[in-house]
């Protein structure tokens, strides 16, 4: 996984490079979290295979760094990735930016 910052930027990327399993899901885990960084960008065009056993650690990690109100995108996702990711509660737009769905649970405590 290579971190790409452009200096004065408000954003970084994460650019995803071969397998994309579990145990690369934690170290991503553990990079976006160490990062401050306003807009994160998760490039998987790079990856050679994204296990779909990942795809709940991916959307917890997402979840949470969007509940602390960091703004993320998704590029390089395949269709059916992103339809795994929709089954979790996780909405990607075309531009690649992330909007988690609200549970039944958080609607009815407002």
């Amino acid at each position: 996984m290579e971190r790409i910052r452009n200096a004065g930027s408000e954003e970084v990327v994460f650019r995803i490079e071969g397998r994309f399993d579990q145990t690369a899901a934690n170290r991503l885990r553990q990079c976006l979290l160490a990062d401050e960084t306003p807009r994160a960008i998760l490039d998987f065009s790079h990856a050679e295979t994204l296990d779909d056993a990942a795809l709940p650690f991916l959307t917890v990690m997402l979840t949470l760094l969007r509940r602390k109100g960091r703004d993320l995108a998704l590029v390089g996702l395949r269709g059916q990735q992103v339809r795994v990711l929709q089954h979790f509660g996780i909405e990607v737009a075309g531009d690649g930016s992330v909007k988690v769905l609200v549970s039944d649970e958080e609607s009815s405590q407002d």
